[in-house]
C-alpha cells in the first residue's frame, strides 16, 4: 500500500517544476510562449497519470480532496489537446495548483 507514495512524490516533484518554470511569468508570458505551454501541459498530464495510480482506498479516506477535478484535467489535455484553452490552464494553475499541492502533501 505504501507504494502509492511514489506517485505522491512524483506529483509533488512535478508541481515544483511547474512552479519554477512559471515563477517569473505572468499570464501574457504564458499565453505567448508555446514551449512553456507544452512543458506545463505535459507536467499536468504526468500529475493526472500519477493521481490515477493512487489506490481507491487512499482516495476514499481523503474524500475532501477533489480527485476527479485533477484527473479530468489530464483527460482533457491528453484527449482534446487541440481544444485546450490556455487561459483556462493559466487560471487552473493560479487557482488550483496550491490546493493540489496541499492535498497531496497530506498523503505523505
Amino acid at each position: 500500500m505504501l507504494e502509492y507514495k511514489l506517485y505522491v512524490n512524483a506529483i509533488l516533484e512535478v508541481i515544483e517544476k511547474i512552479e519554477r518554470s512559471l515563477n517569473k511569468l505572468d499570464k501574457n508570458d504564458f499565453i505567448n510562449n508555446q514551449d512553456i505551454q507544452d512543458a506545463t501541459l505535459m507536467r499536468l498530464q504526468v500529475i493526472g497519470e500519477n493521481l490515477k495510480n493512487i489506490p481507491f482506498e487512499v482516495k476514499k479516506k481523503n474524500k475532501d480532496f477533489k480527485w476527479r477535478k485533477f484527473e479530468k484535467l489530464r483527460n482533457i489535455i491528453s484527449h482534446r489537446y487541440d481544444a485546450v484553452d490556455y487561459n483556462l490552464i493559466w487560471s487552473f494553475i493560479e487557482n488550483n495548483l496550491i490546493e493540489l499541492k496541499e492535498g497531496i502533501s497530506k498523503l505523505i
